[in-house]
């Protein structure tokens, strides 16, 4: 028997507050630069190196996360480790900046301005949700 399901009804017609950070735009993009070498100067080329040596698919899905793609291109002699580093930091920044977009275009999402661990939005946040 087959089922039929209803698509979910837009985020506004639901019984539910979506909120959305919206930080600044150089300090969000700063953030993942740091975020990028950082995971790369805590061993991301040599866990990736591991994988493929104990035998994942560098088509992986799991090896098409973010990072994890320009390694692989690295270690197949595809690119640099600098040009992996790189292209990792832009890809995030393009993949947070979509996300950006599609909340924007989400009906009834609340902006709050700032970085989630900044406690000043934390407590600006926690007013909010008591209205």
């Amino acid at each position: 028997m087959q089922q039929h399901t209803r698509p979910a009804p837009p985020l506004h017609a639901r019984r539910l507050r979506v909120f959305a950070l919206s930080p600044p735009r150089a300090e969000l993009y700063a953030r993942i630069n740091a975020r990028a070498e950082a995971h790369f100067g805590a061993g991301l080329v040599e866990e990736v190196r591991g994988l493929l040596a104990r035998g994942v698919p560098g088509s992986s899905n799991a090896l098409g996360a973010h990072g994890y793609r320009r390694v692989v291109e690295y270690l197949r002699g595809e690119r640099s480790l600098e040009s992996a580093v790189e292209q990792t930091k832009l890809d995030v920044r393009h993949y947070a900046k979509r996300q950006l977009t599609w909340f924007r275009r989400e009906p009834g999402v609340e902006w709050v301005e700032g970085f989630g661990d900044d406690p000043s939005v934390q407590q600006a946040l926690a007013a909010r949700l008591l209205i």
